[in-house]
């Protein structure tokens, strides 16, 4: 999102800039809620997600009356969203699991023949970030480790987000073709 993006967003919100900004705050808090009441895992971050989507569909030309129940809207896709990929993600652990538990000697070996080249081919600080995206340090949600890990990194969560899942992409490519080779 660009800043002339986000001026346009706080803009719908009201032309008084101080008013916007104090309705963006509610408008965002509100969001936020709405969002760990839906059971998010980093409502803040997905609620920094809304608002971008929605200050670049206003900025290209979208007719908003509401921009309060517009958000709300768009918080229920994002919520969604982010339900169904937990979801996949669960199944793909649960079964990934399953068959470790079925055969976990031959399978071990053939994650160490296979994901682990596949793996070393990455840039040193692409797995570094990768490593460090996947632990949660103690004491810490996982949602908070990966804020702070976006700020050290100097990005923000959505592209860190969008970097980790590049590269997790990167290694599955890489897998299949490995594994379709032996």
């Amino acid at each position: 999102m660009s800043p002339e993006d986000f001026a346009r967003f706080l803009e719908s919100l009201s032309p008084d800039r101080e008013e916007a900004g104090r309705r963006y705050t509610r408008l965002h808090h509100k969001i936020t809620g709405f969002l760990s009441m839906k059971g998010v895992s980093d409502p803040a971050g997905a609620a920094d997600e809304v608002v971008e989507r929605a200050a670049i569909r206003i900025a290209g030309g979208a007719s908003v009356p509401n921009v309060e129940s517009y958000c709300i809207g768009i918080a229920r896709n994002v919520a969604r969203e982010k339900w169904r990929r937990e979801r996949r993600e669960e199944r793909v652990f649960r079964r990934f699991t399953e068959a470790l538990a079925d055969d976990s000697a031959e399978e071990v070996e053939r994650i160490r023949r296979i994901l682990k080249p596949c793996f070393e081919q990455l840039e040193d600080r692409d797995r570094e970030l990768l490593v460090a995206y996947c632990r949660t340090p103690e004491g810490l949600s996982r949602a908070e480790h990966r804020r702070r890990l976006a700020e050290e990194v100097g990005i923000t969560m959505r592209a860190l987000r969008t970097h980790v899942s590049r590269l997790r992409d990167k290694l599955e490519h890489c897998v299949e073709g490995r594994s379709e080779n032996r």
